[in-house]
């Protein structure tokens, strides 16, 4: 697996562009990531096939329309979350404009989204909002947890559509991920599962 990371916006999202091989997905798109990540698709000779929305805050959808016109790939998210990307300013006004964009690919558990030889199997996690979905590469040890799990702490669950029953049962569920695992989150730095050691308290 090939990865980079690339913190953007006004509120630092982490944009994920994962490449195996000669096809890519990105998870999550804040403004300013569409150049880089075709700049990173020229030079790695891949085509992006999914831009997983791990939730529809718009700090991770402001690109959705921009990227989906220059590349054609297939915006992926939960269905429950679907509302928040095609109407981006109805339960929390952004500081930034952000186009309305549509899901092609509705996201649910048990799902498995296949980028060249990875699988990444959809954890719906919500708490965060009702839609927030993780992704889990067991072979590679690796999540991407969007704004539920970040080091250190969870998501805020005091915005529209959070729930904190919920966000502890999501929680638990990463928990049982195994201790080796890195977590990718949506803002700050990468961590590991067994590195959060209050996540065995819950």
């Amino acid at each position: 697996m090939d990865l980079s990371v690339f913190p953007l916006g006004p509120v630092h999202t982490n944009c994920y562009l994962v490449v195996s091989g000669s096809e890519a997905m990105v998870v999550d798109v804040p403004h300013g990531c569409s150049e880089k990540v075709v700049h990173e698709l020229v030079k790695a000779d891949a085509k992006l096939l999914y831009m997983v929305n791990t939730h529809g805050h718009w700090d991770h959808i402001t690109e959705n329309a921009l990227l989906r016109e220059k590349t054609n790939a297939r915006i992926a998210c939960h269905k429950l979350d679907e509302d928040r990307l095609r109407n981006p300013s109805a339960l929390m006004k952004p500081p930034i404009p952000v186009a309305p964009s549509r899901a092609d690919v509705y996201l649910e558990s048990g799902n498995t989204i296949t980028v060249g030889g990875l699988s990444f199997a959809v954890l719906h996690t919500p708490g965060h909002t009702p839609g927030s979905i993780c992704l889990y590469e067991n072979n590679e040890h690796v999540v991407f947890t969007g704004d539920v799990l970040f080091s250190g702490t969870y998501g805020r669950t005091d915005f529209p559509g959070g729930d904190d029953r919920q966000m502890r049962a999501s929680l638990q569920r990463l928990a049982a991920l195994p201790k080796k695992t890195t977590v990718y989150p949506g803002h700050g730095e990468a961590t590991a599962i067994g590195a959060e050691e209050w996540l065995d308290e819950l």
